[in-house]
């Protein structure tokens, strides 16, 4: 049996020798199907029924044809199967996150040899001229689940913890970010609820998820309700979760100072207004464009220091100040999207440590971001009202009282 085990692990470390690799792993084969512990066709993943077994498969985590190598292959099949895979595929490009096998019968002739990348497969196949290559797509199984739980600690921690995938949970706060401040509006007894979809290829690794319904009951913040519906979401009411401008333009640790019309400057002593608002944040933070527009300024402005001004729909303007950087590639002219990364927290000009003076203008005036209604950004109305609200309260019963 020791001896078994020491071919065994020769194997595993990369012997190229076929007779003797597939001597080795026969016998670890069939030591292994009488356990139980391998299963011919397990997955549908190019397992024949015995005697044809997978010499090696695995993540590709160095060259590709190393991994064919070390798996009994010889040089020349190792350079045809690299050759015909190279025609679809960029095999420098090959990560741990895709997968390879080789399929070898118990004479040693080579069967198949396969890789699977995102939800395709690519199997080469020993040929008259040469080899052939098939290529199709791993069968997919969706499933819906639902997670609840209440805020504990952070939103993160807490959804963490019953369960939610990381990517749902960013997708959960990016869906209320519009009507609900997970800054500074989370409360100790907070409640949640997601309804998402999980799709599972066939080799077993996730195929990508999506939000289908959410709830967000919140002492400060209220009740807020989502639906998705095309590719937006929608309330209750069926009216899109999206507004014209974020929350925020930054994830900031508090307000320094508010929009007031008389306010005693921290490094000019004088009172004077403060039409804007000041983030306290590290110098550094990420500082987004809080709605769609044009940059219409960018340089250094007096008092303000690194500063840049965008201009959104409807008349409004937004300038962000005091700055230690501007994104890459940012400049007067250029169109952003709302999130979109513009610069960074600094604290340029006249300013008494890192913080974000962020001001807006509507039709020329400054107003209070603050106060301002954050009206709908116009996203794609529901038009057959009567069957959202149908799948509305199929997905979620009880936010509709049933």
């Amino acid at each position: 049996m020791r001896k078994m085990e020491r071919r065994v692990r020769q194997l595993a470390s990369g012997i190229r020798y076929r007779e003797r690799a597939i001597a080795a792993f026969a016998v670890a084969a069939a030591a292994m199907i009488a356990a139980g512990l391998f299963v011919a066709g397990r997955g549908s993943i190019f397992l024949p029924s015995p005697p044809l077994f997978v010499i090696s498969s695995g993540p590709v985590t160095g060259i590709l044809s190393s991994h064919l190598s070390a798996a009994g292959l010889t040089p020349a099949e190792t350079a045809g199967v690299s050759a015909v895979l190279r025609k679809k595929l960029n095999l420098r490009r090959l990560s741990p996150s895709d997968e390879y096998g080789v399929v070898l019968s118990t004479s040693g002739a080579l069967v198949n040899a396969y890789v699977l990348k995102g939800l395709s497969r690519y199997v080469v196949l020993p040929a008259e001229s040469g080899y052939s290559l098939e290529i199709s797509s791993l069968s997919v199984t969706v499933e819906t689940l639902r997670l609840k739980g209440s805020i504990s600690s952070s939103l993160w921690e807490s959804m963490s913890a019953s369960g939610v995938p990381a990517e749902t949970i960013l997708d959960f706060a990016d869906i209320f970010s519009w009507s609900v401040d997970f800054l500074t509006e989370v409360r100790e007894g907070d409640a949640y609820e997601v309804v998402y979809e999980q799709r599972t290829a066939e080799n077993g690794r996730s195929a990508g998820r999506r939000i289908l319904a959410g709830v967000y009951d919140g002492k400060e913040a209220g009740r807020k309700l989502a639906f998705r519906h095309g590719d937006g979401y929608y309330d209750e009411k069926g009216e899109s979760l999206r507004s014209l401008f974020l929350r925020a333009p930054l994830q900031y640790r508090r307000i320094s100072s508010y929009f007031t019309h008389a306010r005693r400057h921290p490094v000019l002593k004088i009172v004077r207004p403060h039409l804007g608002i000041d983030y306290a944040a590290p110098t550094g933070t990420p500082v987004s464009s809080v709605a769609d527009g044009v940059v219409t300024f960018v340089g250094w402005k007096g008092g303000y220091g690194r500063y840049v001004e965008v201009k959104h729909s409807l008349g409004y303007v937004t300038t962000y100040g005091h700055l230690s950087r501007y994104a890459k590639g940012l400049k007067r002219g250029k169109r952003v999207k709302q999130g979109d990364l513009i610069a960074y927290v600094g604290s340029s000009g006249l300013s008494t440590g890192p913080h974000l003076d962020f001001r807006v203008k509507a039709n020329g005036r400054y107003v209070n971001f603050l106060t301002i209604k954050h009206r709908s950004g116009g996203g794609p109305p529901v038009r057959d009202k009567k069957a959202f609200l149908a799948e509305a309260r199929r997905l979620m019963p009880e936010a509709f009282g049933d």
